[in-house]
């Protein structure tokens, strides 16, 4: 079977991306409004996008327009507030937040704070303004680097892509000064409503070549 993106609906292309792409890792983004608003919600179109300088990107969608008629989607609270302060924090998922990360992605009002709503725990960054997540045993601190915008409608979205200007690590998930990546026990998203953990691994050397 072969098919041609411009052929299918939105849901049929989104589907075989989503199932094929996989998994993905998420981006728990906590971000402040200009008014001091803080704001918590998970992005599984993420990824490191750069080492020299330290980048990464994620790419939130547009809220589904209120009324049906109307030819654009609304941006999310995320989006927003990255577009009004420059900054934001990525905290990554593991298998026991898994839940809470969940009650953290209802398209809620700008007005609910999801660290409340969750009983997450809004840490001090050290550069930014926006708060960690004090649960999270990683957390990137980001100034935005660049944003594009690929869409205003309804399916579309953008990327946003912040440069890493400090990184929280819990000492709990470090090993003789460095970070364990054995003891992170992270979620990847999947299709649809399904997700993944990291625990199940192999290694795999490169071939040398000359």
């Amino acid at each position: 079977m072969n098919v041609i993106p411009s052929d299918l609906s939105h849901n049929e292309l989104y589907g075989i991306l989503l199932n094929s792409v996989a998994p993905r890792p998420i981006a728990w983004v906590s971000t402040l409004s200009a008014s001091g608003q803080p704001n918590l919600a998970p992005f599984s179109f993420f990824n490191v996008v750069c080492a020299d300088p330290p980048l990464l990107g994620f790419a939130p969608g547009l809220r589904q327009p209120t009324e049906p008629a109307a030819p654009h989607g609304e941006p999310k609270d995320t989006l927003r507030n990255v577009r009004e302060t420059r900054e934001f924090v990525v905290n990554v998922v593991t298998f026991d937040l898994v839940h809470l990360m969940n009650v953290t992605s209802g398209e809620y009002d700008a007005s609910i704070n999801e660290f409340e709503l969750a009983g997450l725990t809004p840490e001090p960054s050290q550069m930014v303004r926006p708060a960690r997540v004090g649960e999270s045993p990683v957390s990137f601190e980001c100034t935005l680097h660049q944003i594009l915008d690929f869409s205003s409608a309804p399916t579309g979205g953008s990327l946003v892509i912040g440069e890493i200007v400090s990184i929280h690590m819990d000492d709990a998930h470090l090993k003789n000064g460095r970070l364990d990546r054995n003891s992170l026990d992270l979620i990847g998203r999947m299709g649809g409503i399904q997700y993944t953990r990291t625990t199940d691994r192999f290694e795999l050397a490169r071939p040398k070549v000359g």
